[in-house]
């Protein structure tokens, strides 16, 4: 992009995000509450003037969004509309909207919708902070999810769909379960399996090496390298008192931010 708008890149900076925003008239301000927040996921940003008129172009590959996201402080053309969020399962529809706080020009409310057949709509109210820079992902994000409870590997396609991975819940080796999933010639495939299969180096349970070859490929990974880095987490979730003091610092944090 550099070469066909030149100084794009130097025009482009990180702006952070508040994720699940519980206590929203807290978040109307310029500088998010110090006490109450995490700032745990980061966007890219590139300011934009058009016939005068402010707003910004974001860019969140962190959520698999494939398109620019336009916002503009009016709220008026070139304002993109609803964008279509990526999930890994086909009945899942998840819509995002973006719009700068009324009245303000330094917060933008980014709403997420999922929809489920036959359950009520989720929604979550998320902050942007597109004039404060993200300043320091390691300090923050890093060791957030480092004790994060929920895990997750994921492979996209060159329009930013998921359509590889695997995810699992943090339990104990015994209690924990792992699922895969990967595109095939009809329909995603969604397989679950425990995850003390991986204990056992050679384990290839109900054709497990080929569910693991279609992941590793969307992964950039190989088949037997993934197996050993499971096999490595398998034997990690063994250490039951790891694993609860693990979960006791998540719920701690948790309970700080509400």
């Amino acid at each position: 992009m550099e070469k066909m708008y030149p100084g794009i890149k130097d025009a482009m900076y990180q702006v952070s995000c508040e994720e699940t925003v519980k206590n929203i008239e807290e978040f109307r301000t310029e500088l998010p509450p110090p006490r109450s927040s995490l700032i745990e996921h980061v966007l890219l940003c590139i300011k934009v003037r058009i016939s005068g008129r402010p707003g910004v172009t974001l860019f969140d590959p962190g959520y698999h969004v494939s398109q620019p996201i336009t916002v503009m402080e009016d709220g008026m053309a070139p304002q993109s509309e609803t964008i279509m969020g990526s999930s890994t399962r086909e009945e899942i529809v998840r819509t995002y909207q973006y719009r700068y706080l009324p009245g303000s020009s330094t917060v933008i409310a980014w709403t997420s919708r999922e929809e489920r057949p036959g359950k009520p709509d989720v929604v979550t109210h998320n902050r942007i902070h597109p004039r404060k820079p993200f300043l320091s992902c390691v300090d923050v994000v890093e060791r957030r999810n480092l004790v994060y409870g929920f895990k997750s590997l994921l492979g996209r396609d060159a329009k930013g769909q998921l359509k590889w991975g695997l995810y699992f819940p943090v339990r104990e080796c015994s209690k924990a379960s792992i699922t895969f999933f990967h595109p095939t010639s009809d329909k995603p495939c969604h397989r679950k399996v425990p995850m003390s299969c991986f204990l056992q180096e050679d384990n290839n349970e109900d054709g497990l090496e080929e569910t693991l070859e279609a992941v590793a490929v969307g992964i950039g990974r190989s088949a037997r390298s993934l197996r050993r880095s499971l096999r490595v987490l398998a034997k990690l979730l063994c250490d039951v008192k790891f694993v609860q003091e693990m979960l006791s610092l998540d719920e701690e944090i948790n309970k700080l931010i509400c």
